[in-house]
């Protein structure tokens, strides 16, 4: 089961979220009491919502307690918004692109879970990514096709029922 992590309030430096609590998102993905695994260590990611007008990503394939990158990062970035997630692969390849959060315009997504027969499913599912958005996907999960799909229906305009269609399609 991946680990993730959704913050908004007062900016905060990310390490306060990532590293200083006792039960850490990055202490659990190496000491994990509930789940499959004990340990995930298939990539993570960070997005954050900074003075830009698209948030911010970094994306690694190292597991994130061992990613000297992130414990920099996160003592220096600061943000009121933020997503983490702490990947657990599910048969999808481990590289950047399958590492959430994924971003779109605006917009950030991450699902923890998995399509059933995702591989028996994925092209139909693909097939009813609006055309224009199709190019732009550039992994191969089932977590990241979810999110283009809940962008064809409409996600930037009403989330609650784009998400609703998605997932009645899936």
């Amino acid at each position: 089961m991946c680990r993730w992590l959704a913050y908004s309030g007062s900016p905060v430096q990310l390490e306060e979220l990532l590293y200083k609590p006792t039960n850490s998102l990055v202490m659990q993905s190496k000491h994990a009491r509930m789940g499959v695994e004990t340990t995930n260590g298939d990539g993570f990611g960070v997005g954050w919502y900074g003075s830009a007008p698209y948030p911010g990503l970094f994306h690694s394939t190292e597991p994130a307690w061992n990613d000297r990158n992130l414990r920099e990062l996160s003592a220096q970035a600061s943000a009121g918004r933020v997503f983490a997630h702490i990947r657990a692969s599910t048969g999808s390849a481990v590289q950047q692109t399958n590492c959430h959060p994924f971003r779109h315009g605006s917009w950030l997504w991450m699902h923890n879970g998995l399509i059933r027969e995702f591989p028996t499913v994925k092209r139909d599912l693909a097939m009813a990514v609006e055309p224009s958005l199709f190019p732009l996907i550039e992994g191969a999960t089932d977590s990241e096709l979810f999110f283009f799909l809940a962008l064809t229906f409409g996600l930037e305009q009403d989330p609650r029922a784009a998400v609703a269609a998605a997932v009645g399609l899936i």
